[in-house]
């Protein structure tokens, strides 16, 4: 185990795209303010080519938590399709900089790579205009066993579910995974995901997965449930680790019939939820490739979750290593 990297994830690969900007012009191009916005590549062009951007972060869902896991001194691989453009280029570096492998390199050749261009205003409401590109284009054809073998744990991101070809790339990462002997998680993601593909999750979780995240309302999706009490027991019948995010009242771990509460790490204020879950998964994996008990590897995630709520963006300001 020592010479293995800690994870290795597949989602979306996406690059955050800062514009300052105001209520004025957000209204001028059609966008539902101050929420997220779906995007077709050629309103991505005309935002970029009419606005000035600020600053690009890597970011998506798995980017924030493997970005995550190397604050903490985690290591691992991003499995994801990008372009050989600006932005592929830019997300490229960003992730070696950080410390992560991208084995995949730049495998689209038509599509643009994903980005989510946010409209920022002084009050800090924040427009989000997602165009999803090249990352939802991924394959079983990109699944390559020595990109996968030699990780801890495999994490899979439950956004990527809503296109076969990357259901089937999934698929037989997870083949890969369990050949190779790793742990495999997975995350629900959104509500939006788990009530499209509320079967297919219920016979991967069952048949495939060993560690599970959710936050409290996917997890009573997922079982079709009003109560929290019937969503525990649904995730002590899973007969796996189970971990529930509860916002301000902090988290559960279910392992088979223990029951771990976790308290939240308290912060002066909230000021943007944005990837707190992509954090918690974040402090929760490097926990386990690190052989820390469940108490410690929830405390991490509440540490991670806590950092990234007290700022704007989902990338730590500060080392997480430096919190624990």
């Amino acid at each position: 185990m020592t010479n293995k990297l800690d994870v290795v994830g597949i989602g979306n690969a996406m690059v955050d795209a800062m514009i300052p900007s105001n209520k004025e012009e957000v209204e001028k191009n059609n966008l539902n303010r101050d929420s997220m916005n779906l995007i077709d590549e050629d309103l991505k062009n005309s935002l970029h080519k009419n606005y000035s951007i600020k600053e690009m972060i890597g970011g998506g869902s798995l980017g924030n938590s493997m970005f995550g896991i190397t604050s903490f001194g985690g290591n691992g691989s991003f499995i994801g399709k990008i372009k050989n453009d600006d932005i592929g280029i830019f997300l490229q570096k960003d992730m070696v900089r950080e410390g992560l492998q991208f084995p995949l390199g730049f495998t689209s050749p038509d599509i643009s790579t994903g980005c989510c261009t946010i409209f920022v205003e002084d009050d800090g409401t924040r427009t989000m205009c997602t165009f999803l590109g090249a990352g939802t284009l991924i394959g079983p054809e990109d699944i390559h066993p020595e990109h996968i073998t030699s990780h801890k744990i495999a994490y899979l991101e439950g956004y990527l579910w809503d296109n076969q070809n990357a259901k089937m790339a999934m698929k037989k990462m997870v083949d890969i995974c369990k050949s190779d002997n790793q742990q495999i998680s997975f995350t629900l993601s959104d509500l939006f995901c788990v009530d499209r593909h509320r079967e297919s999750f219920k016979e991967l979780i069952e048949n495939d997965i060993d560690i599970l995240f959710a936050n409290e309302d996917e997890i009573k999706a997922q079982c079709q449930t009003d109560s929290f009490d019937k969503a525990v027991e649904y995730a002590k019948s899973l007969n796996m680790i189970v971990a529930i995010t509860r916002s301000e009242n902090g988290s559960v771990v279910v392992n088979k019939n223990e029951v771990i509460e976790i308290n939240p790490v308290q912060v002066d204020r909230v000021v943007d939820t944005t990837g707190a879950g992509d954090l918690y998964a974040a402090g929760f994996l490097f926990g386990v490739a690190k052989n820390k008990d469940l108490s410690t590897c929830g405390h991490y995630a509440s540490i991670a979750a806590a950092e990234i709520i007290s700022h704007y963006g989902a990338r730590p300001l500060v080392k997480l290593s430096n919190l624990v």
